[in-house]
């Protein structure tokens, strides 16, 4: 008996396997222009469609040295990692106060009756609507007040409050039955122990998912800390990405070697984490 052909298998494995050449091929060719030296890439014209591709030496670490270090023009002497230090202070102290804001707004709409809970909940996703530009004036202007700019704190507290965490969080606490919270209270348990030991372990992959996505975000972002930050000791891998592209043009080894370099914690993140990130986003979806 012939297997049937299933004519879905036929049209998204073609598309998935584009889909994924069009995302792999671009990194790859970043990873082999990190490694040419500048003479090597300024003949790139001269030679045939495999060694354009292909570096003449899969060891030639000089780009990733010298902008890990600091030792490119457009550096100026400040070195990558310090930029990537700033970035990760950012990130690591600005997801404890989020998921913590995210988590307790995600349990109040998800769990409690008040009045107008299902206006004020709309209210607060209409955030995601608005562009992040509308709202960054006045926050430089209050962040500027403060004397807060050039610190760590002024580049933190603008991501502080998450509506889309707070979206995510509480679509996975929506299915949660009642009856657990209920078990608890009978038992003579606060409010804050059933949050915190009931509720809280039972969306832990999409905890997990929030704090990745946040965190890459956060990483990623540019236009906040463009506002925020004026002095070089503050600078984060976005900001330095950006000057290594104005200022490095003619020198694209350096500039894929930089972006190699502040895309590897990233890939770190997603490999680790993977498996907790489907479950999450798969438990999101899931009404009881």
């Amino acid at each position: 008996m012939k297997k049937k052909i299933d004519p879905g298998a036929l049209i998204s494995w073609p598309l998935m396997i584009l889909f994924f050449t069009f995302i792999i091929v671009p990194f790859v060719m970043i990873v082999f222009t990190g490694l040419k030296s500048n003479p090597e890439i300024i003949d790139m014209v001269n030679r045939n469609m495999f060694h354009r591709i292909i570096p003449d030496s899969f060891f030639n670490f000089d780009n990733l040295r010298n902008v890990f270090f600091g030792n490119t023009v457009a550096q100026n002497g400040f070195p990558l990692y310090r930029s990537i230090f700033n970035s990760f202070i950012v990130v690591l102290v600005t997801i404890i106060p989020s998921l913590i804001l995210a988590l307790t707004a995600a349990y109040s709409f998800a769990k409690f009756k008040f009045p107008g809970k299902e206006i004020f909940y709309y209210l607060f996703l209409g955030m995601l609507m608005i562009p992040t530009e509308m709202t960054s004036i006045p926050l430089f202007l209050i962040v500027s007040k403060m004397r807060l700019a050039n610190t760590y704190v002024g580049l933190m507290v603008p991501s502080f409050m998450s509506a889309f965490g707070t979206f995510l969080l509480r679509a996975a606490m929506e299915p949660i039955s009642k009856s657990y919270i209920e078990a608890g209270r009978i038992d003579g348990a606060g409010e804050f122990w059933i949050f915190s030991r009931i509720i809280v372990p039972m969306v832990q992959s999409s905890i997990v998912t929030f704090l990745v996505i946040k965190s890459v975000w956060t990483w990623n972002d540019f236009f906040w800390p463009l506002l925020v930050v004026s002095e070089e000791r503050m600078r984060t891998v976005t900001l330095s990405l950006n000057r290594f592209v104005t200022d490095l043009i003619k020198y694209w080894g350096e500039v894929c070697a930089a972006v190699v370099i502040s895309i590897i914690p990233l890939l770190i993140i997603f490999i680790v984490f993977n498996a907790n990130i489907k479950t999450g986003l798969m438990n999101t979806g899931i009404k009881g």
